[in-house]
């Protein structure tokens, strides 16, 4: 009996324990951080603003927070949650990325640039820095650079390698290069076959080499995954 007693105590407190590891800011930044990467973005959100319930300076909750307004196109939020995360931590490299994607979401460029610019000032290794400064170029018509910059980030990136494979190969194709534009879309398909924006520049690319039937099917296999957000060179 004594024994039995024990036992259900001791189930008690583990159990207890578990309740209270998961009512922390780190376990609801964490599973904030997993519904993000699932594009579950107004779920992320949700579980973000309950690490920061428990945490209101937690800083990691704040800058997913940011990431996750703007990949549903809350540009103005988002970069609330970033300024919030300067004003705590003005050399927080994540937050001067995430601020420079909200401003060209606002269609303020030189501002985005100037934050992009800032965040490669602290870290010059941060390659989504470098991608995203890419994609800003490209966005302004500056192919070329937008290729050069697509570069600096590859040689530097160990992960997240497709989407700054993905920058360079719409960058090419504007530039006429689609051969080389195609080569680099299969490599980023290879990382991340389920990217959904990565099969509609696929198809892109493909209508621009003269292939109506593999774009039409890039299209296709692009729909049949999760939705993200578009810009209007993604249609």
């Amino acid at each position: 009996m004594k024994a039995l007693l024990i036992l259900a105590m001791l189930a008690i407190s583990i159990s207890s324990a578990t309740s209270a590891e998961d009512n922390t800011s780190a376990y609801w930044t964490a599973q904030g951080d997993e519904l993000r990467e699932q594009y579950k973005f107004d779920d992320a959100i949700q579980a973000y603003d309950k690490a920061l319930e428990i945490n209101q300076s937690h800083i990691a909750a704040m800058a997913g927070k940011g990431e996750a307004l703007w990949n549903i196109g809350r540009y103005n939020e988002s970069l609330q949650s970033f300024d919030e995360v300067l004003n705590l931590s003005p050399y927080y490299v994540r937050a001067w990325v995430g601020k420079g994607v909200a401003l060209h979401g606002l269609g303020n460029f030189n501002e985005s640039r100037r934050s992009y610019d800032m965040a490669l000032e602290i870290d010059p290794t941060y390659a989504m820095a470098w991608n995203d400064k890419a994609w800003l170029f490209y966005k302004q018509d500056m192919y070329q650079e937008a290729v050069d910059y697509s570069d600096r980030a590859i040689k530097i990136l160990d992960k997240n390698l497709a989407a700054t494979i993905d920058t360079k190969a719409v960058a090419l194709e504007k530039l006429g290069k689609n051969d080389e534009a195609l080569q680099c879309i299969d490599r980023a398909l290879e990382l991340t076959p389920t990217d959904s924006i990565v099969w509609i520049h696929k198809g892109d690319i493909l209508k621009a080499l003269g292939n109506q039937t593999g774009s039409e099917a890039a299209y296709a296999r692009a729909k049949e995954l999760p939705e993200q957000l578009l810009d209007e060179s993604s249609v």
